[in-house]
Formats: structure tokens, sequence, C-alpha cells
């Protein structure tokens, strides 16, 4: 299965883990899935960090890329393909990054692994729900 991890789990993996659920746990150490973890993300922690709103252990660069081998997680470049499929979703999510990985998703025949109830209003992406709770 290629699971494609939002951005809060991705940062609830490395400094909150109890918050993911068990399914959502086990599906992601499980060897055979494929992790994948898009640009989009990036560029959002990326903001975050520069507006005071993440603080990260480490300066960003060292911090992705490390964990990024450490999860065993691909990055998941951002193409024109992508671009057009997310400006053609419904309005039902408002925020770029997550239609972005919507479209990822939907094109890339990946599982979205997330926390976020929005994502359930698209009927033609699969989802991982990820809450513990």
């Amino acid at each position: 299965m290629k699971l494609l991890l939002d951005t809060q789990c991705w940062l609830w993996w490395f400094a909150q883990p109890e918050r993911l659920s068990e399914e959502a746990i086990a599906h992601i150490v499980d060897e055979t899935n494929d992790l994948w973890f898009s640009v989009a993300s990036i560029w959002e922690i990326g903001i975050k960090v520069a507006i005071g709103k993440l603080p990260l252990p480490e300066p960003i660069d060292s911090y992705i890329s490390s964990r990024m081998v450490q999860l065993g997680a691909r990055s998941l470049e951002i193409t024109a393909t992508h671009a057009l499929r997310a400006a053609a979703l419904p309005l039902n999510h408002r925020d770029p990054f997550d239609r972005m990985l919507i479209a990822q998703a939907q094109s890339g025949d990946m599982t979205l692994v997330s926390a976020d109830a929005m994502f359930r209003q698209y009927s033609d992406v699969s989802i991982l729900w990820a809450a513990s709770s």
C-alpha cells in the first residue's frame, strides 16, 4: 500500500506518537507499505517555522532530512498534474496544502494518512484515519 502522510500525522509521529491510532501506527511501521511525504508538507512546515508557529528542535533542513531517513519515507514532488487536479477539486477544503495532498493521493492511487475530518468530504480519496481518539 502507498501511504501519503499528511503534515500533522508526520509531525505527530516524531513529537507526539500517542496521538496516532494503533491502526495508523501499524500501517506506518509495516515495511511492505511505501511511505511518502509531500513537498507540499515540507513547504507548509517551512512557513509555520518561519512565522514562529512551529518550533523545531533543530534547523528545518536537518530536521526534515534526518526524519525522512529515519521513517524511510520518500519525497513526493509537486507536478503540474497535481496542481491542476488540486485546482479542480470541490471547495470542501480551502487549505491549499491539504488540497494538494488530496490531489496527490488521488493521482498516485495513495491512501492519505490523516486526522483531518475535512478530508472525508472527498469520496474519491482513500483515507486512513490516524487520530487515536
